[in-house]
């Protein structure tokens, strides 16, 4: 019995290594329920918590979301349109926002902090998908302060659990590059 709890207790961080990692699912596009439900519960099931908000196009409606989201415990953010199609796409986007020059930002330069490590995990999205990152105006990331990115994904019923492990195994290098374990390696 001693054995198997001393097992359980080293294997438990490989099990809830992203239980602190909050994600942000900003919802773009048609908002098939039953494709967000099937997002959700698979991240749930990796042990990330998801907070998921509706995308708008109304500037006011937006700034009350991220007025929402910048309060909240999200690490990262997803803008994403996600739909099952007959065929299988990707985009990956960052936003092109640059960072002004007083002490004040402008909503529209608040993603400009983070560029750098939301372009990071662009890239490792864009990897796995054999996909380029593309730099453009994203109104879902004006205003957001965390790193963030854009996704449309459109894939079949069949690539949809595929899809989901190359976004995880994209959140899981992102995430892990930045603990303190990671580093020593």
């Amino acid at each position: 019995m001693r054995r198997f709890i001393i097992i359980l207790l080293l294997l438990l961080p490989f099990f809830y290594s992203h239980a602190e990692e909050h994600i942000v699912l900003y919802r773009f596009g048609e908002k098939d329920p039953a494709a967000w439900s099937m997002l959700r519960k698979y991240f749930n099931s990796k042990g990330y918590s998801i907070i998921t908000y509706e995308g708008t196009n109304d500037l006011e409606r937006h700034v009350e979301n991220v007025n929402k989201i910048n309060r909240g415990k999200g690490t990262l953010l997803l803008a994403m349109d996600f739909s099952i199609r007959e065929s299988h796409n990707v985009l990956i986007a960052v936003t092109n926002a640059q960072r002004g020059r007083g002490n004040i930002l402008a909503i529209d330069e608040v993603p400009a902090v983070h560029a750098g490590k939301s372009k990071e995990f662009a890239m490792l999205v864009a990897s796995s998908f054999n996909k380029n990152v593309k730099e453009l105006p994203l109104f879902p990331l004006l205003g957001i302060d965390m790193p963030g990115i854009f996704l449309r994904i459109e894939c079949t019923k069949e690539k949809v659990n595929e899809t989901f492990d190359k976004l995880h195994a994209s959140m899981q290098k992102y995430f892990k590059k930045d603990t303190p374990h990671a580093q020593e390696r």
